[in-house]
Order: structure tokens, then C-alpha cells, then sequence
């Protein structure tokens, strides 16, 4: 019996092993008809001639995934680093009848052949957050006034064309929205659910968001457009002007970067997505300072947008799989776009720094 035990724990004894798949085997098991598309539309890619062979991950099971993350390689480096903003590209691929893959239209047979046509590009924020600009938007306009109100006005013009944010001027209008049913402020509300009982319309004022909150919470340039009225009455100030007038280096890199970014040029209209319900595509939200009513509302307008239709893109791209050039042509149109990202990103990191709390005390 001992000898018997010690021959079984002998080094010796022979090993158990388990079968192991070859690594030729693919993990995942792709049908034929979606293993049909991917080949039509890595073709179509490859034909694009849009990014490098290091582009191409090492493995991927799936052709069409491993497209999608070459072409985020090739965007991601034509975008370059950025701090603050972290965009994100999607690709899909459309039959006939505009339906990607996986989706159903209604009186069509499931197993009715399938030709897909086209691909579909759409972009927008992957991780929308907060960023208090308020403190240095103070500092700039203590430095020069109309400084500050200008470089807000900048990203407003630029922002709404190519990376849109939640300003504080789009926190009051969504506010009217959201609390006070279009109007200025709450009484309407008030009036709506309260009536003439005075102690229902305190009590309701003083859980809801009112207009005196907004009103302490931004200054009034903060809240309005600035328009071409504004300009005429000398509101708005001269880049040009700043930049040969401040001396402070991280005051001047932010004109600098408000000046580039003014200069941009690209088509309006290109790229625009289809919006139907809400539009909730913001890229990042832009408080006055921490934690104030800015992030409350912007909550809640995406409350209620979620519980309808809404549009959370920023933007968006049809391409014929037989017009492969199209899509070199979509990233040279993108070129300025990529520019303006990183000059909104830069700004945003730079009057978001909290190192503007000692310059903006009076």
C-alpha cells in the first residue's frame, strides 16, 4: 500500500493535460451573412486607402470591428492628444432600406437576402463632464474688460458648428424648458400648479429652480448671446487688440487659442445629424463653478429628453460602399474639425484650471 502511494506522488507520474483549441480557431463564430458584409465593407476600406497597416489591431475575430478600430486609430491620431474631451467614432453598415446590421423592418421576412449598400459614420462625446470656466471667464474680464465675455462668445459661435456645449446662456433657455414652461421665469409654473395659494407657491419655489437662482448663479453677459447689436455697443473685444495689450503668458495663450479657433472656416451645414425629439449631443458641460445649478439642469433636461426621442450625436455620414474615395474625402473635410476639437479642448483645460482662484479674488 506505502509503496503503492509513493509511486503515485512520484515527479515522474504521468500528467493530465486538457485539449486546447488551435489558436487558428477563431473565438467567436460568425454567421454568413454578416461575415459577407464585413468582407464587402473591409474591401471597401482597404479601397479608401484611409489608414496604415499600425492602424490594424494585432487580432480580432470580427472584420468589421477590427475596420472600425483601424479607422479610430487613424482618427485618434489625427486628432492628437486632448485633455479634456474624449470623442468617439461609430461605424455601421446599411442595407437597401437603411437598417444596419442586426435590425429588422417591419412585413419583411427574416430570412429574405440582405444587400448592404452603405456605411455610416456618426461621432459625439463618449464621457460628458463638468468643467467650471466661471472663475477664469472673471479673471480675463478683470484683466481687460470684455475679455472674458469675448473668449465665452468664441466657443459659443465655434462650439455650436462643430462640438457643441452646455454654456451657461443654453442652462437658462433649457431651464425655461424644463421648469417654467417657456417663460422667463417660475410664476406661470406657479400659477399652473399652485394657484393663488400663497403657502403651496412658497413651498413649490422653494424646491424648484427659480429665476433668482439663475440670475445669482451667472452674471447677466454670461446668460445672453452676444450678438452684432453687442459689437456695436463695444461689448465684444478685440482679439487682435488683447493679444498686443495683456502680457500675463497663460492670458495670452487663451486669446491665442480663441483667435485660431475664430479663424477656422468649414461648412456649416456638413455633417449635421438628423435630429428628431431633444438634442442632447453636448460634449462637455461648462459650469460657472463647481457643483452649481448648470449640472442640476443639464440632469435634468436629460431626463426628460431619454423619456422621448432625442439626438445625442454630433454628427454624422452616409457613404455608398461603391464610392470608396468618399470617405478620404469625409476625413480632408474633417481636417479643420479635428483642429477646432483640439483648440475647444485646449480652452476648456486652460479656463477650467483652478489655479484662476487666486486671480480673479479681488
Amino acid at each position: 500500500m506505502n509503496a503503492a502511494l509513493n509511486h503515485s506522488s512520484s515527479p515522474t507520474a504521468a500528467k493530465l493535460s486538457l485539449p486546447r483549441l488551435s489558436s487558428a480557431v477563431p473565438r467567436t463564430v460568425v454567421p454568413g451573412l454578416l461575415a459577407s458584409a464585413n468582407a464587402a465593407v473591409s474591401r471597401f476600406l482597404i479601397d479608401a486607402a484611409v489608414f496604415g497597416e499600425a492602424d490594424v489591431p494585432a487580432s480580432c475575430d470580427d472584420s468589421l470591428r477590427a475596420c472600425e478600430l483601424a479607422l479610430a486609430a487613424c482618427i485618434r491620431r489625427a486628432l492628437g492628444p486632448l485633455y479634456c474631451l474624449r470623442p468617439g467614432f461609430a461605424m455601421h453598415v446599411l442595407d437597401a432600406e437603411g437598417l444596419t446590421i442586426g435590425s429588422h423592418s417591419t412585413g419583411r421576412a427574416d430570412d429574405a437576402p440582405r444587400s448592404y449598400r452603405a456605411v455610416e459614420i456618426c461621432w459625439g462625446e463618449t464621457n460628458e463632464q463638468e468643467w467650471p470656466i466661471g472663475q477664469a471667464l472673471q479673471a480675463l474680464e478683470a484683466a481687460l474688460p470684455g475679455l472674458g465675455r469675448t473668449i465665452l462668445q468664441v466657443l459659443r459661435e465655434r462650439c455650436a458648428l462643430v462640438y457643441p456645449l452646455f454654456t451657461p446662456d443654453i442652462a437658462c433657455d433649457a431651464a425655461r424648458y424644463v421648469y417654467w414652461c417657456g417663460e422667463d421665469n417660475e410664476e406661470i409654473a406657479l400659477d399652473m400648479h399652485c394657484g393663488e395659494d400663497q403657502q403651496e407657491r412658497e413651498a413649490m419655489r422653494s424646491e424648484m429652480l427659480t429665476r433668482a437662482m439663475l440670475d445669482e448663479c451667472f452674471p447677466k453677459w454670461a446668460r445672453e448671446w452676444m450678438g452684432r447689436s453687442a459689437k456695436r455697443r463695444g461689448g465684444r473685444c478685440n482679439l487682435r487688440h488683447a493679444a498686443g495689450t495683456v502680457t500675463e503668458p497663460r492670458l495670452r495663450q487663451i486669446i491665442a487659442d480663441a483667435v485660431a479657433l475664430s479663424r477656422l472656416s468649414f461648412e456649416e451645414d456638413a455633417f449635421r445629424p438628423d435630429i428628431e425629439g431633444e438634442y442632447i449631443g453636448f460634449g462637455a458641460v461648462l459650469s460657472w463653478v463647481e457643483g452649481d445649478v448648470t449640472t442640476r439642469i443639464y440632469d435634468d433636461l436629460l431626463q426628460i429628453a431619454h423619456q422621448g426621442e432625442c439626438c445625442e450625436r454630433m454628427g454624422e455620414l452616409r457613404i455608398p460602399l461603391d464610392d470608396p474615395g468618399a470617405l478620404g474625402a469625409w476625413l480632408r473635410a474633417m481636417r479643420p474639425r479635428f483642429k477646432a476639437i483640439r483648440l475647444i479642448d485646449r480652452l476648456i483645460h486652460q479656463l477650467s484650471d483652478r489655479d484662476w482662484r487666486w486671480r480673479s479674488s479681488p
